[in-house]
């Protein structure tokens, strides 16, 4: 029994791509200051929707704070 008022979609439609958004300074653990503007006061990391990192910046991210947090540079928790 066909459904009424549906009509089938013969293709599916897409988003068009975000262009990447370079980070205003590098991603390296020596530059705590940038690094705590994306980072909350819980010690939390930001989203890629918060930053608008790409995925190669989020990792890029991810593991300068990682860098910096085992060096004593930022704190793990607030």
């Amino acid at each position: 029994m066909a459904e009424i008022g549906r009509a089938k979609r013969k293709f599916r439609k897409f988003g068009s791509r975000k262009k990447r958004v370079v980070p205003a300074e590098p991603l390296d653990y020596k530059n705590v200051a940038y690094l705590q503007s994306l980072i909350s006061p819980q010690g939390k990391m930001f989203s890629r929707k918060r930053t608008a990192f790409s995925g190669i910046d989020q990792k890029k991210f991810k593991l300068a704070v990682k860098r910096a947090r085992f060096l004593g540079l930022l704190p793990y928790v607030g």
